[in-house]
């Protein structure tokens, strides 16, 4: 099976590249920014920034050409954006099958900007012929938009982190934008470590609201409690994990993330905002704390049962989020896809 590819500059493509290549005989990528796959025999760099209506047609008369001249058996859309929105028009009168999956805020947030974002959403949810997304909320969301029974509860995967020897750390990795509410966390934590000054707090990641989270630190007085260890690579990302004590995330809007399933492998104990997609993975005060308003989460974190937690947190990822499992489901899609489009 030949498979196209197609989505940003991304470690969660990069991984599913590197997955699903065990599945299938060849990947061609197409993204709008340079990306290095080496599973990818070829790839395409298609830049949409900057398009007004009068070039759309430019746009997906390229995509087409490129479509044509690879013949894939399938065209795979990773976030549903505007490049997943070319890519569903150059498909018109292709009889390729169309798989798309969504990530989070092109479903959650976007559609509610403008008329027109949302009317491009709906025209590549109605033209896929399957859809995949890691949370009922995400889902629901879709539906809304365009109501079918193509959905497909399904989760990246992950590769499960092995513990070590916990430390009192809690680790943060979420980027710093205002989404993530990192500036939350750090006032949560400082508040904490007023009777918990052994703790300390590790945030990862940079972004635009980096200069103000240091800057906030130091107003909070706790700039040796807290390290700002910047952009991370994946073994070095995974020691901490296995080290850290709690982890957590607080974003405003969020579908399942990678990262709260790769903290749930590693034993940590979750922090996470109080969202529906959370819930569908934390039960609060059981596996996780789930942050609401009158508590510090990190005093009712150390209160959990943590052996309970690390248990039943194990027995979910194992069940749902393995990615040598969740892997074969997509190719299984893929297959069922090709299969309906040839019948």
């Amino acid at each position: 099976m030949k498979v196209l590819i197609a989505g940003p500059r991304s470690v969660h493509v990069s991984n599913y590249c590197r997955a699903i290549k065990k599945h299938v005989e060849e990947i061609i990528l197409v993204s709008e920014n340079e990306v290095d796959i080496p599973e990818a025999s070829h790839k395409y760099i298609v830049n949409l920034r900057g398009l007004n209506i009068f070039k759309w047609i430019s746009a997906i008369r390229t995509l087409k050409n490129i479509i044509e001249k690879e013949k894939p058996d399938v065209v795979h859309v990773h976030q549903i954006n505007r490049l997943a929105f070319f890519i569903s028009k150059a498909l018109k009168n292709l009889k390729i099958p169309f798989v798309a999956t969504a990530w989070g805020s092109d479903v959650l947030l976007v559609p509610q900007k403008n008329f027109l974002y949302k009317k491009m959403i709906a025209s590549t949810l109605h033209r896929a012929n399957a859809i995949t997304a890691d949370s009922f909320s995400m889902i629901t969301a879709m539906k809304a938009i365009d109501n079918s029974n193509k959905y497909h509860l399904l989760q990246y995967g992950i590769d499960p982190i092995p513990p070590a020897l916990k430390e009192r750390i809690i680790f943060s990795n979420r980027m710093h934008e205002a989404i993530y509410n990192i500036d939350n966390v750090i006032k949560y934590f400082a508040e904490f470590s007023k009777n918990h000054s052994e703790w300390q707090l590790f945030v990862a990641g940079e972004g635009t609201e980096t200069m103000n989270l240091k800057h906030l630190a130091s107003q909070l007085n706790i700039d040796g409690k807290i390290k700002f260890l910047g952009w991370l690579d994946q073994e070095t990302n995974n020691s901490i994990y296995a080290r850290s004590t709690i982890y957590v995330s607080m974003p405003s809007n969020d579908g399942t993330s990678v990262s709260l399933l790769e903290a749930m492998s590693a034993n940590c104990i979750p922090v996470v905002s109080d969202l529906p997609v959370s819930k569908e993975w934390i039960t609060d005060g059981l596996n996780g704390i789930i942050n609401r308003s009158g508590i510090n989460p990190f005093e009712e974190a150390i209160k959990i049962d943590q052996k309970q937690c690390v248990q039943i947190n194990t027995n979910k990822i194992a069940s749902s989020a393995v990615r040598e499992k969740t892997i074969k489901y997509f190719y299984e899609i893929y297959s069922h896809v090709c299969l309906k489009n040839i019948n």
